[in-house]
């Protein structure tokens, strides 16, 4: 048994390092225990890569000659160098790192294996991530019938692709394979695409998709996909079309990591397989927290970060602010970019609040303009009964690096129309 420690993470994610770095800043002896790569899927298998690839694709389009192998071989290299900063981060903030699976065997202690070693410490923090969601009695062999982590391991675009699922992963994956000179699909269950929900900027985005070259089917249910000799084959319901493809890739969101951790042994609190907290991060047990996409609150890296350093002034006794989940942007970096912060109209109008919207174009910056867009669209939308405003949907090339602009005023509370003014005319 190795005692002594002050806090114990279990994942080492965006909300696990952050929590560990901090903490490690603060004179806190950690540990902190990954069972595969740090940084976690954001880093190895998700944000990251698939940024990077989504930078290649734009770079595809003034040369033509770029590779898909060689943009892979880039992004992969981009995540190793993250992955590196991260681990001399460990070492300079005096955080002890341990590969394996942890489980816990009591409210203080943690077992890893294949070692076998066990950690005492006072505090623990859960962040052990997400996996993406499998649909039942789909039968994936990471080559025809993809997630995402398969997705992006592999090193060519494929000739033709269908991505069930229109969210940030689907449509980002959409754009990289599109640009790349794929044949893509995208089905979609809900009448919308990229889970904005906001009629009207989905309606555009899903305009421009299809001007790319990227088939959009909302409202489709998929019924059958079968791996063939020459690819998968999927049948739609509905008409009960049938089309072939060389690879699937199933992007319809996440479950939580929670299998194997011991929380039903010590009857930590879960709702819907997620980790139950409250505001300063605690579950139900005094000493034991959770962070990212575990607690089911928003499955962004910014969150978990945010909530693992929230965490950390906790056990350290210092003052926290509960976060505003909705005041965190949500933002989709695919080919034309979407990024929403606080309410959209929809939420708005269910929450009861009396909604006016007030609309523009902006003009985007520092970045190519997607194919025949020069102007994006804002709409941000306030409280008829204060003019405050308390939320922004934007739409174009630079969506979601001018977002930050709408966020910092409407946490400030700041009127609709100087959130416009601010974006559109840059006063």
């Amino acid at each position: 048994m190795i005692n002594g420690y002050d806090v114990i993470i279990i994942g080492g994610g965006p909300g696990g390092y952050a929590a560990a770095v901090k903490a490690g800043k603060l004179g806190l002896k950690t540990a902190l225990v990954e069972k595969e790569l740090v940084g976690g899927t954001c880093v190895n298998w998700g944000c990251v890569p698939t940024k990077a690839l989504l930078k290649y694709a734009k770079v595809k389009r003034s040369r033509p000659s770029l590779e898909y192998v060689e943009a892979h071989e880039k992004s992969h290299k981009i995540s190793e160098e993250r992955r590196s900063k991260i681990e001399k981060l460990f070492e300079s903030s005096g955080i002890t790192l341990f590969i394996g699976e942890a489980k816990l065997v009591s409210v203080n202690d943690v077992e890893i294996k294949p070692s076998g070693k066990k950690l005492s410490g006072k505090n623990i923090i859960i962040a052990s991530g997400s996996c993406p969601r499998r649909i039942e009695g789909v039968e994936y062999d990471g080559e025809s019938i993809l997630t995402v982590r398969e997705a992006l391991n592999i090193d060519s675009a494929p000739d033709s692709a269908l991505i069930v699922g229109s969210g940030a992963t689907g449509m980002e994956i959409a754009t990289i394979w599109n640009s790349f000179g794929a044949r893509v699909t995208v089905a979609e269950l809900q009448p919308c695409i990229m889970g904005i929900d906001d009629d009207e900027i989905s309606i555009t985005a899903e305009s421009y998709f299809k001007e790319s070259g990227v088939r959009i089917m909302t409202g489709t249910t998929v019924e059958r996909i079968e791996k063939t000799r020459e690819g998968v084959e999927v049948t739609f319901g509905g008409v009960g079309e049938t089309l072939a493809f060389e690879k699937v890739l199933i992007a319809v969101g996440i479950n939580p990591n929670t299998g194997n951790l011991g929380l039903e042994e010590l009857n930590v609190d879960l709702e819907n397989g997620y980790i139950k907290i409250d505001g300063k991060m605690r579950t139900s047990i005094p000493n034991i927290y959770a962070v990212g996409d575990v607690t089911g609150k928003l499955a962004l890296a910014f969150a978990a970060a945010e909530q693992g350093m929230a965490a950390v002034d906790a056990i350290a006794g210092r003052e926290t602010k509960e976060l505003i989940y909705e005041n965190i942007p949500r933002c989709i970096f695919s080919g034309i970019e979407a990024a929403a912060v606080g309410l959209t109209e929809k939420q708005a109008g269910r929450l009861g609040y009396d909604v006016v919207v007030y609309k523009n174009s902006f003009k985007a910056y520092g970045k190519p303009f997607p194919p025949g867009k020069s102007e994006g669209v804002i709409k941000v939308i306030a409280d008829a009964k204060t003019s405050k405003a308390i939320g922004a949907v934007m739409l174009g090339a630079d969506a979601t690096d001018q977002i930050a602009g709408p966020m910092r005023m409407i946490a400030l509370g700041a009127a609709a129309s100087e959130v416009i003014n601010v974006v559109c005319n840059g006063r």
